[in-house]
């Protein structure tokens, strides 16, 4: 894929994600307490696009990027499941399941490389583009502890400040590990992004899940 085909490819998927949180928006508007986060984390996907936008303009159309294909896929397959999951109804929780596994997924990084490809050479472009907003991580985190319940709280503890956001070192089908973090709320000591998922999954099967989170049998739906 050239590089005006890689940035067509970003610029949609950010502005899907941002319809996603539009439509959770919609969804919630009567509760004060998480309405904001979805207007706010709307806003910055459409920024997202409109900086790729703005890249596009300015990148050779004969120019290519690293070979990004294989690692779009499984953002495109999580939006894909986003989408197919709110033609329904779903609740709070299970919104707030959605937005971990998109801002667990690689679309973020996906989008610095691309700006750094473009940016090569002579072409400066600003490098806090993509730069995390950690007061809507802060936002996020604080509301999946109080309304997701416990395992979307363990699967969203990677977002955590300071920790990365969207594309660590390993993402969703691809994504990172979730830390098996006991009912308290704290991770284990040793457990890092290394922890076996076969192992968190036994905690969770001896642990039972709630209604609408993932490991409740409706994780199709993601």
């Amino acid at each position: 894929m050239g590089t005006h085909a890689v940035l067509h490819v970003l610029i949609d998927l950010e502005e899907r994600v941002a319809r996603l949180y539009t439509h959770f928006y919609g969804r919630f508007f009567h509760m004060p307490a998480v309405a904001g986060l979805w207007w706010e984390m709307a806003l910055e996907e459409y920024e997202h696009a409109g900086v790729l936008k703005m890249v596009r303009q300015l990148a050779n159309p004969r120019s290519r990027p690293p070979n990004l294909q294989t690692r779009l896929r499984p953002v495109q397959e999580a939006i894909r499941g986003c989408e197919r999951a709110v033609t329904r109804d779903f609740t709070l929780a299970e919104a707030l399941a959605m937005a971990v596994r998109l801002e667990r997924s690689e679309l973020d990084r996906l989008g610095q490389e691309t700006l750094r490809a473009v940016g090569g050479g002579n072409r400066i472009l600003p490098a806090a583009a993509f730069a995390p907003h950690a007061a809507h991580l802060a936002r996020l985190m604080r509301t999946v502890r109080k309304f997701g319940g416990e395992e979307v709280a363990r699967e969203a503890w990677d977002l955590e400040v300071g920790s990365g956001r969207r594309g660590g070192s390993s993402t969703f089908g691809g994504r990172q590990a979730a830390l098996a973090v006991p009912p308290g709320g704290r991770p284990q000591p040793g457990a890092g992004k290394g922890t076996p998922r076969r192992a968190v999954r036994r905690g969770r099967q001896s642990r039972g899940t709630g209604a609408g989170t993932p490991g409740s049998g409706r994780t199709g739906r993601y």
